[in-house]
């Protein structure tokens, strides 16, 4: 989960993002799915930071992000 702004504008002081890994359901999406839980932590972190770099869902999947 991402919490916070996008990046920040200059001269903006933004509270600091966060990017939140629920890593126990990481772990079971990773099992049903037959993937490495590695895997499945870098692509979420990935994702979150495309977030915070304001990119949306649809150029997170062009990315392979989903």
């Amino acid at each position: 989960m991402f919490i916070g702004p996008e990046w920040a504008e200059e001269g903006e002081v933004p509270m600091p993002p966060q990017i939140i890994l629920y890593l126990e359901n990481l772990r079971e999406f990773s099992e049903t799915e037959g993937q490495r839980l590695g895997d499945e932590i870098k692509t979420t972190f990935l994702h979150e930071l495309g977030h915070y770099f304001g990119l949306d869902e649809g150029e997170l999947g062009e990315r392979g992000l989903e």
